[in-house]
């Protein structure tokens, strides 16, 4: 039993697939003995304009500044992005690091090459060779993003895999990937930038996290220090969810605390 949960990864009614306000998402925290949360809401630069995330993430920011102050001794709330596609306009990413008072910069790739979702990729009408090129191409664009090194956390390592397998029950050797994703853990370690253990594939139909055990432990192999923990959520009453199995997971791999940001510093807590 772990009494120092902290969820980094948490969507609200901000992001277009979350349902729920900052405050009710922190009553909900408060209610399920949580000890901080950081509110991670989506900034898709590809789709900056069209989706008006200006708009959504300064609400979203201004939001989670208020409900600290009113949650203040019950629970620490931070203010987060999870900023996708940062390779594709470099100015406007710079731009809105700049813009706004985040405490904690994640990024993500949900993206194919051509800009489309994988979460309505259909792939069970994907050869093989296409699926292996479309993750040969996704990890090598993380090492770009690792290499730029504009960012705190680098989100759900293995993503892909939540749809691929979870989804499409099509199974992916990511040994094939191992250099790569040896490259990707290396150069983010060295920056003293974070991974993510990100929770949400245990109560999905992946049923594992991304990414699993392995990469944590090469992480740590390979000088990696910071690690956050995220349930995902997208709805209150996921908040927290599989936090407790990660800090297990983290002990199992050999860590002894995990992170959690702050005005942009990762702030170490013991796992007890």
């Amino acid at each position: 039993m772990f009494i120092n949960l902290f969820d980094s990864h948490t969507h609200s009614d901000n992001s277009n697939d979350g349902h729920h306000s900052i405050m009710f998402m922190c009553e909900k925290a408060v209610e399920k003995d949580i000890s901080g949360i950081c509110v991670t809401d989506h900034c898709e630069l590809r789709t900056w304009a069209q989706e008006k995330y200006e708009l959504r993430i300064r609400q979203s920011v201004f939001e989670a500044a208020k409900a600290r102050r009113v949650f203040n001794g019950k629970l620490a709330v931070m203010a987060g992005v999870e900023l996708g596609d940062v390779l594709y306009d470099p100015a406007l990413t710079d731009k809105v690091l700049a813009s706004f008072k985040f405490d904690m910069v994640m990024v993500s790739q949900h993206n194919t090459v051509q800009g489309e979702d994988i979460y309505y990729c259909d792939f069970g009408d994907w050869s093989p060779q296409d699926i292996d090129r479309y993750l040969e191409w996704y990890f090598r664009y993380l090492l770009d993003v690792a290499k730029l090194d504009k960012f705190d956390v680098l989100g759900h390592l293995t993503y892909p895999v939540r749809y691929i397998t979870g989804e499409h029950k099509i199974p992916v050797n990511l040994s094939r990937y191992d250099d790569i994703i040896d490259a990707i853990l290396k150069t983010t370690a060295r920056n003293g930038r974070a991974i993510e253990i990100n929770t949400s594939g245990l109560w999905q139909k992946l049923g594992d996290t991304m990414p699993p055990l392995k990469y944590v432990k090469r992480y740590r192999e390979l000088g990696g220090e910071y690690i956050t923990l995220g349930s995902d959520a997208h709805a209150a009453d996921r908040i927290g969810d599989g936090i407790a199995a990660g800090m297990q997971m983290l002990i199992d791999a050999g860590f002894t605390a995990f992170t959690f940001y702050k005005e942009r510093q990762p702030l170490p807590f013991k796992i007890i």
